[in-house]
């Protein structure tokens, strides 16, 4: 049994070389769910005669032959029946007919275009060196202006930054949340990553557990200074930098030591906190006294401070956004003291109940909540909700 299997393995990698046939087309996996952008880091890749599956690391898992993506109704991989729903030049939209958990359909068998999966097809660009990349990463720290989309909480205050370090295997992403150019919180986690090419163009992913799926990004381009990325994990597609900062690996590091880790457990989708009623268990008197001990007196403003974050399914928060309002519910500004004080606190709350959804069709592990505190005069008199 096992030589079979290895014999099996051997003949799909073997299989998935194509150097006599250069002309192909390559779909990049992008989401599924179109209201809940659930990475689907699936490649596929097309020849003449042949349609190539590879995984989230650049690995050929399988290849089907005898079909054409512009006129076939499925493509029958092993594992993945995939129904094409809509094809036209610059997108492909499929539903796994074999994967009846995440694809769901309507009461009549039919697919539900709604949990459908989208590939983005990808042109060819300039050539770049990939050895070069997957050294030249490692040396040094890069520094991301993090660009906000749907998949994010709401936020309009903070400015949101990320560190990151390549390291052989995996990298290491301390995430800063500034504030009127203070850095209120931070936080950090580590994945694994792979960079590989296919048929010359490039891709950096990312890998957590086997039941948490990552987005693909397909680099662009890359010098010593920056690397040049597309994001298509979200329905406006993204061109992002990571640029190369100033602070040492070892500063990098004495930063981690200093900073508390999270992760959410689900990346995909987070639920709301009303879902599953995880609310905090002492209760908002108890927060309001909390936050107010020690509260720097130097506000006089009356108003709302909101404070958006997840709730992981260890019962961790992370993933902060800031609104702030004045009691006409117009936009303003508290001091970056009380705001730095507020999140802080918000942070340290650790008495949330477990967040993992229990409703079938709500598969998160993570939930979205808020915290709205009302001030009068810069003290805190309510907390909602």
């Amino acid at each position: 049994m096992r030589l079979s299997l290895i014999f099996l393995s051997i003949t799909i990698l073997l299989g998935c070389s194509d150097k006599e046939n250069n002309s192909s087309e390559i779909y990049l996996g992008t989401y599924r769910i179109a209201d809940r952008m659930i990475p689907y880091p699936y490649i596929i890749k097309e020849t003449k005669d042949t349609l190539y599956l590879f995984d989230e690391s650049g690995i050929c898992i399988d290849k089907t032959t005898k079909y054409s993506i512009s006129e076939a109704e499925e493509i029958s991989f092993k594992e993945k029946r995939l129904k094409i729903l809509d094809e036209n030049d610059t997108s492909l939209v499929v539903f796994d007919l074999q994967d009846t958990v995440n694809f769901r359909t309507f009461k009549n068998g039919q697919p539900n275009p709604r949990y459908a999966a989208k590939f983005q097809k990808l042109a060819t660009e300039d050539q770049l060196y990939l050895q070069k990349i997957k050294k030249e990463v490692r040396s040094f720290i890069w520094k991301y202006d993090f660009i906000e989309d749907e998949n994010s909480n709401p936020n309009q205050d903070l400015d949101i930054e990320q560190l990151i370090n390549f390291k052989n295997d995996s990298v290491s992403i301390i995430t800063n949340y500034y504030y009127q150019g203070l850095k209120t919180i931070s936080d950090y986690e580590t994945k694994e990553y792979h960079i590989f090419e296919i048929d010359d163009i490039y891709f950096l992913s990312f890998q957590k557990e086997s039941d948490n799926p990552q987005p693909i990004y397909r680099i662009t381009g890359y010098d010593s200074q920056k690397i040049e990325l597309v994001d298509f994990s979200s329905r406006d597609t993204k061109r992002i930098s990571f640029n190369k900062d100033s602070i040492s690996i070892d500063e990098f590091k004495k930063q981690v030591e200093d900073t508390a880790p999270y992760s959410n457990c689900y990346d995909g989708y987070q639920g709301e906190y009303y879902y599953d009623d995880v609310t905090f268990n002492k209760g908002n008197e108890f927060i309001a006294s909390y936050v107010n001990d020690n509260l720097p007196k130097n506000e006089s403003k009356s108003g709302y401070i909101i404070i958006h974050f997840n709730i992981n399914c260890f019962g961790n928060v992370g993933d902060f956004g800031l609104i702030q309002m004045n009691r006409d519910y117009k936009e303003t500004s508290f001091s970056k003291e009380i705001v730095s004080h507020i999140i802080n606190r918000v942070s340290e709350l650790k008495d949330f109940p477990a967040s993992e959804s229990q409703i079938e069709w709500l598969n998160h592990k993570d939930v979205h909540a808020f915290l709205m505190f009302k001030l009068d005069h810069g003290k805190i008199t309510d907390v909602c909700p």
